[in-house]
């Protein structure tokens, strides 16, 4: 039987206009409940049969989840779009790492329906926004009734499709700490075609004092369960002086902390070898842009 791609399960769909409202519906029917928001994710797994709600929860017409505010760093809401993230000249400017991840989602339509709190709770190893945000030292709120949790976004991620949340919890904002001084970042893609996921996801954000490196964040995408930091290439560049020697030392040793996979889209092997290039090549971007040479 050929699979036409349409929903022909029954499920239950609830439209709440208030957090509050969402997170009743939640307690209520925990694990079979889906929250869905922009639904370029939870559709596509519910037509190919990946996932069977007894209800869907639709929280786009939330209002009170679409915001993007500066206010010491940024406040996201989840309904916040990647068009909205690619329109804020801030993000542009001050955490350009982030816009260029916006950029490079496949489409306008995608853009404009795919919300950041969705693209985080898919929990994909893949997702766009997660390696920006955890360079620039993201966290996400978390909430369900009565309670609220606020976690580092490399610690939600625990595993493919497996993001550090029950299923009485909602993702509500995504908090990110002010950027001061002279900071540069860069993110990096390549995939197999622009339209699709990323076979190798890069974000590095460097704080330039002098000509020393003060602080150095490095994640990756699609190399390993989850995104994820590579902590001992962070330590390598941390109170150096950039050089370009070192940069290659770098990226070499960010290739050693992944753990890619052969899949439909790469190899082991190539993954290990483009994240080589795609660390170099984001560290010097990154440092240019916080004022290096």
């Amino acid at each position: 039987m050929v699979n036409t791609r349409i929903l022909s399960e029954e499920f239950e769909y609830v439209e709440p206009k208030t957090v509050e409202e969402a997170l009743d519906f939640l307690a209520t029917y925990g694990e079979k409940a889906k929250v869905i928001a922009g639904g370029t994710d939870l559709l596509v797994q519910m037509k190919m049969g990946k996932i069977h709600p007894k209800c869907v929860v639709n929280i786009s017409r939330i209002p009170a989840l679409r915001y993007l505010i500066k206010e010491r760093g940024l406040r996201i809401g989840s309904l916040t779009t990647f068009r909205d993230l690619e329109r804020s000249q801030v993000i542009k400017e001050r955490y350009t790492a982030l816009y260029e991840a916006a950029r490079s989602v496949s489409s306008v339509q995608i853009k404009s329906m795919g919300t950041v709190g969705g693209n985080l709770c898919n929990a994909s190893p893949a997702a766009d926004a997660a390696p920006p945000l955890i360079v620039f030292g993201g966290m996400v709120k978390l909430a369900e009734k009565g309670h609220e949790t606020i976690l580092r976004l490399d610690e939600f991620f625990v595993g493919p499709g497996e993001p550090l949340l029950s299923p009485t919890e909602m993702l509500v904002e995504i908090q990110v700490p002010e950027v001061t001084g002279n900071v540069g970042s860069a993110f990096l893609k390549l995939g197999r075609v622009s339209a699709d996921l990323a076979k190798v996801s890069c974000a590095v954000a460097i704080e330039r004092k002098d000509n020393v490196c003060g602080s150095c964040g490095i994640a990756l995408g699609s190399v390993a369960e989850r995104p994820m930091r590579a902590l001992r290439a962070e330590e390598m560049m941390t109170g150096e002086s950039f050089k370009k020697e070192l940069a290659e030392k770098v990226a070499e040793k960010a290739s050693e902390e992944i753990r890619p996979i052969t899949d439909v889209r790469s190899t082991d092997w190539y993954r290990k070898e483009v994240s080589k290039v795609l660390v170099r090549d984001a560290l010097h971007l990154a440092w240019k842009r916080a004022g290096g040479t």
